[in-house]
């Protein structure tokens, strides 16, 4: 009895020794994109938000530091992609934000300013 109770402790702390965690989330993947939302100020003030749906476009960021897009239709575009400080990824000559990353989903969020109170938001929500 005391055998199979040392037993049932030993294979009890080895089960939870052995608990993996979860791979971390990571950009490195590829995704296809829902939806970009672009929205307009004027005088910091909302006047346009425009949804544009995904249509089986996908975003490939590969281990090899290049993103491949696709866009159904066009032709395939590959850039060299840089992980920034701050959480943040560069290509195509533009600095993303990256937002809400998991491992199913994230936002990629880039803001233009053209003058005081007048800049465009947008949001390239992407899923795996």
């Amino acid at each position: 009895m005391k055998k199979t109770l040392a037993f049932s402790f030993i294979v009890m702390i080895l089960l939870i020794a052995c608990k993996k965690d979860p791979p971390e989330a990571s950009l490195k993947s590829k995704w296809i994109l829902e939806n970009a939302v672009s929205k307009e100020y004027v005088n910091g003030t909302l006047m346009n938000t425009t949804t544009i749906p995904g249509s089986g476009a996908t975003l490939d960021f590969q281990d090899n530091g290049n993103v491949v897009i696709t866009y159904p239709g066009s032709p395939v575009e590959s850039f060299p992609y840089t992980i920034k400080s701050g959480s943040k990824v560069e290509f195509d000559g533009d600095i993303y934000e990256i937002r809400d990353l998991s491992n199913s989903t994230v936002t990629l969020y880039i803001r233009y300013d053209y003058a005081p109170g007048e800049y465009d938001e947008t949001f390239l929500n992407l899923k795996k």
